[in-house]
């Protein structure tokens, strides 16, 4: 299935506020068992990378990303 340029970005932004969501959630709660604020920053932005792999990785091997549509076909 070929998805056309503003689905994908669609569906990378989407990703994107996800994985903010899973890092805010996972500093707050990194926060809140006692890690220093920087320590809670950095585990929230381990969060966000990793989060953001792997729904990057599952778009792309599913198809829905990564792929350049041609006019015409």
């Amino acid at each position: 299935m070929r998805l056309n340029f503003s689905v994908q970005v669609l569906l990378t932004l989407l990703s994107f506020v996800s994985s903010l969501l899973v890092a805010v959630v996972a500093g707050a709660l990194s926060h809140e068992a006692g890690a220093p604020v920087a320590g809670a920053v950095l585990y929230g932005g381990g969060a966000f990378i990793g989060w953001m792999t792997l729904c990057v990785a599952v778009l792309t091997a599913l198809g829905l990303i990564g792929h350049q549509c041609h006019p015409g076909e």
